[in-house]
């Protein structure tokens, strides 16, 4: 057997051996630290940088390795390695178990990633996670089938990944985050706009969803995010601390920067819809959330899975074919626009971002009273959807 052989290079600069592997025979070492030998000499330890099939590419990988160098000692080497290590200290910082959920949730789907090495995780390893990705529900219409990541939850597999290598990141576990390396919005507009069911509701449905707000269960809830523009998740974890009704404002948002806690105005149309619910919340359930449903299977709390789950009742009570959570939100955006809601106000009051316009983002400093004179333009009575 021939004796495997060490290439010398500067002190520090790591090493390239022969292997037996007939697949990759060069195998490329670094140094990690020293240690002292029986003879009381001082030895460099070295760890594997990788295998590969020629010396050629075991030399590239060491320049690379010395030009930006990372921490080899770590012991997160695969995708599921670093979700545990980054959900320990993500979920540390969240203020309630829904925001968990929604992870856990989006991290299911990326089962085909748990076991790859994460520093050969590339931009297209992630889309094909966000698009092929599934999951097999043991209970409820879909128990045994594959299901596939909706729109909302790529979104959510997309923001995930962004944190989760963020994280690697600045620990040098990885050279670069391949989930910033595209952005969810041209994935999306690949997919045809049929097949996103982001349609407004038209002025009947409206008009229907208000005949019987106190005859279906939940009707209210769509109500009040139509006329809030909060998204389907925001509404679902609204917090009962923050619900001003002396104010007229709603704080709430989740996902960015510009939608994290946002301030919201009452529209004179769902105030009796929020203080009944707050109500509600408060003296029956005891609860912090607004939305509460004592058939809840783990708590009264409402979830976004709740939230859908009721949201679909409600449509398939009244009839209404194609509309799903989101709809609210663009049925919002949409009749805002044609009351003639001030753009940059729409903007804040939906948690869009403001950078690509700099006077909007940096000189305007719009007042609370801006924002309710400009929501109360809202007006659903007139909708001439074409």
């Amino acid at each position: 057997m021939a004796r495997k052989k060490a290439v010398r290079r500067e002190n520090g600069r790591g090493t390239v051996e022969k292997t037996n592997s007939k697949k990759n025979p060069f195998k490329a070492k670094v140094p990690v630290g020293t240690k002292i030998d029986k003879n009381g000499k001082t030895q460099a330890v070295y760890k594997t940088l990788g295998t590969f099939p020629t010396r050629e590419e075991a030399e590239n990988a060491l320049a690379d390795f010395s030009r930006t160098p990372y921490d080899i000692t770590n012991s997160v080497k695969t995708f599921a390695d670093l979700y545990e290590a980054w959900s320990k200290y993500y979920f540390s910082t969240l203020k309630g178990d829904s925001s968990m959920r929604t992870v856990t949730s989006a991290y299911a789907y990326c089962s085909g990633l748990y076991d790859m090495p994460v520093r050969k995780i590339g931009p297209g390893h992630i889309r094909d996670a966000m698009e092929q990705g599934y999951v097999i529900p043991t209970t409820g219409k879909d128990k045994g089938q594959k299901r596939y990541a909706s729109i909302n939850t790529q979104e959510r597999i997309k923001s995930m990944c962004n944190l989760m290598f963020d994280y690697a990141l600045e620990r040098r576990i990885v050279l670069t985050n391949p989930a910033r390396a595209f952005k969810i919005g041209n994935l999306l507009n690949e997919i045809p706009k049929k097949s996103k069911g982001k349609i407004p509701f038209t002025q009947e449905q409206v008009n229907e969803l208000w005949k019987y707000v106190d005859d279906i269960p939940w009707v209210d809830m769509v109500l009040i995010a139509m006329y809030t523009g909060f998204r389907p998740q925001e509404v679902a974890i609204l917090e009962t601390k923050n619900i001003f009704l002396d104010e007229n404002k709603i704080i709430g948002g989740i996902k960015t920067d510009n939608g994290r806690d946002r301030v919201v105005p009452i529209h004179p149309a769902i105030k009796s819809l929020v203080e009944k619910r707050f109500i509600q919340a408060t003296e029956r359930y005891h609860s912090d959330r607004l939305f509460n449903d004592p058939k809840g299977q783990q708590s009264t709390k409402m979830t976004y899975d709740m939230y859908r789950g009721r949201f679909m009742n409600v449509m398939k009570e009244m009839g209404f074919k194609g509309l799903t959570p989101h709809c609210t939100r663009h049925t919002f955006s949409t009749q805002a626009k044609r009351c003639g809601m001030d753009a940059g106000i729409r903007k804040r009051i939906m948690g869009h971002s403001l950078d690509k316009d700099v006077t909007e983002s940096v000189y305007t400093h719009p007042t609370f009273r801006d924002l309710v004179h400009e929501m109360n333009k809202l007006d659903f009575s007139v909708m001439e959807y074409v």
